[in-house]
């Protein structure tokens, strides 16, 4: 199988070169320009390595890495940070990634650190061992943790939220009513964070600071695990132009704020009837729900 190799780098000219100069020696290159646009590919594409200028915009490359690093999703998934300048040594350490590359970009260099993390591009022998750089060696991943015994386990609830606040009031009527509970606060941890949790149903909070709940919802439906899991926008603009761009994003459902308990609870019990086990396609069933 062909390995993918993820690219983000905000520079046009020298984005296409390395990636051209890639797939000639046979990888499989997705790239991004922007670092919240490259941790939606590196959820969706699963590629085999990552490598990030850390001068990317919006996001950019340490609090990418950090973030690919914290998440069950992409812990594995080796990272090369590539900058034009010196950086602190220190704060490379924290990020957690796995070889540094100093620009500009010899390509033959790049290969074999590329190759000495994942091998050639098609499947072959990893020698992760390979010194990439006098002062650092890359050593083989730590083995994941262990998978805890399968049992009945309570439906999942999430909230992607940064309210406090409104995080508690959804904790206390969702827990009251039985069911397991999840808050996220910060939008672009939402989804590595969903990966690892696989809840039956997500509650969207419209406006967060780097991505609203519009563009998260669309994101999570180019997942294929969430293709059919119930999203319920919740939101202080109730407006029937706010309902038909939920729709239109692949919502399922939309209520105002304040959080009520009987709102929730219809919520929950349309989707998560106790008397029976949570099905995915539930949302379709029931269509687009306007008004609780």
């Amino acid at each position: 199988m062909t390995k993918k190799i993820l690219l983000i780098q905000d520079d046009d000219s020298s984005c296409r070169i390395v990636q051209q100069g890639l797939e000639l020696y046979g990888y499989q290159v997705f790239a991004a320009n922007r670092g919240d646009e490259g941790l939606i590919l590196a959820v969706t594409e699963s590629p085999d390595l990552i490598l990030i200028d850390i001068d990317t915009p919006v996001v950019n490359g340490w609090q990418v890495i950090k973030i690919l690093k914290s998440s069950k999703a992409t812990w594995l998934t080796p990272v090369i940070a590539m900058a034009e300048r010196s950086v602190d040594s220190r704060l490379l350490l924290q990020t957690g990634f796995d070889a540094y590359y100093r620009k500009p970009v010899s390509l033959r260099h790049l290969l074999l650190k590329v190759e000495a993390l994942v091998g050639a591009a098609s499947d072959g022998p990893v020698n992760v061992a390979e010194p990439l750089s006098p002062s650092r060696t890359v050593a083989p991943p730590p083995g994941p943790p262990p998978e805890p015994v399968a049992q009945v386990t309570q439906a999942m609830v999430v909230y992607v939220d940064d309210s406090p606040a409104d995080s508690q009031a959804m904790a206390k009527i969702v827990q009251k009513a039985g069911y397991s509970y999840a808050n996220i606060s910060d939008s672009l941890q939402a989804l590595p964070k969903l990966l690892e949790l696989k809840p039956q149903i997500i509650f969207l909070d419209l406006v967060m600071p780097m991505a609203n709940g519009y563009e998260l919802c669309a994101q999570i439906r180019r997942i294929s695990a969430f293709r059919e899991t119930p999203i319920i926008i919740v939101t202080n603009n109730d407006g029937i132009a706010d309902r038909v761009r939920a729709k239109v994003v692949g919502a399922s459902g939309f209520f105002g704020k304040p959080i009520k308990e009987q709102r929730v609870l219809k919520v929950l019990k349309r989707y998560l009837r106790p008397s029976r086990r949570y099905r995915p396609n539930d949302n379709r069933r029931h269509g687009f729900l306007l008004n609780f």
